[in-house]
């Protein structure tokens, strides 16, 4: 994303940055190569970034592979920020309280240009089993993320989708544009996502869009995720949805302003 403006930033520190941010759930080791194919940085530049979050225990290699991951301080990083953030704070009792009362896994993602990232989650013991999301590159296959892109401007929404490739996940992902605009108007008119299985087998959905009641901006999304072993597509929508877009709107009201 291209910075409003150019006065106070730095581009130094945004290249280094762009390295960390292509490790993810899906993507958790790359070769030197790959690094540079992907973050459009030099060969030469991405070994020194390289070797300095090597220094520092932000990134490892290992001595076999060659591949390069993340390290521990990365792990700390992120743990600190889940203890200590206000916004994780301010979400957790209410996402707390979901879980328990409803027995459902409970994502809350956070919307900054096409993807989503996780802020707070509580998983179900049924759901343990799954891969989950930290952060989606798309939006397309999440419940959260079709809930936010769905309550986006329509011409938000083309200027996203002109610059998506629509991966395909499972056999049920939507991978074609505009069938993918028909089922975000109807996740419009309904209030709420649904997820068939579109990010991982064996796994649905229900999610509502999280959005500023003080501007009405979209922020994220929530979502109850369940296992097709345990409910049913039609089950969980008729049994959660309003239970969803509720307490949507009870987290939007307590996420801090930025």
């Amino acid at each position: 994303m291209a910075p409003t403006s150019k006065k106070h930033y730095s581009e130094t520190l945004e290249k280094g940055l762009r390295i960390l941010h292509l490790f993810n759930e899906a993507h958790n080791g790359f070769s030197l190569t790959e690094i540079s194919k992907r973050t459009g940085i030099n060969k030469t530049s991405v070994y020194r970034y390289v070797n300095t979050y090597e220094d520092l225990g932000y990134l490892r290699k290992d001595p076999r592979t060659k591949m390069i991951r993340l390290g521990p301080r990365t792990t700390a990083l992120a743990h600190a920020f889940l203890q200590g953030s206000d916004l994780v704070e301010c979400v957790k009792p209410l996402v707390d309280e979901a879980h328990l009362r409803y027995g459902a896994h409970v994502d809350v993602g956070l919307l900054h240009g096409q993807c989503i990232y996780l802020v707070y989650r509580r998983e179900s013991k049924e759901t343990m089993a799954f891969r989950h999301f930290t952060k989606a590159r798309k939006m397309h296959y999440l419940a959260t993320g079709k809930a936010a892109f769905a309550f986006l401007p329509r011409e938000k929404q083309e200027e996203l989708l002109a610059e998506m490739t629509l991966d395909k996940k499972t056999g049920r992902t939507i991978t074609d544009k505009a069938e993918l605009l028909a089922e975000l108007a109807l996740t419009r008119k309904r209030g709420y996502s649904l997820n068939n299985e579109e990010y991982i087998p064996g796994l649905i959905a229900l999610g509502a869009p999280l959005k500023s009641p003080h501007s009405n901006q979209i922020l994220g999304g929530l979502s109850f995720d369940f296992s097709t072993s345990i409910i049913s597509l039609p089950q969980m929508e008729k049994k959660y949805a309003k239970i969803v877009v509720e307490l949507a709107k009870t987290v939007s009201a307590v996420i801090p302003k930025t």
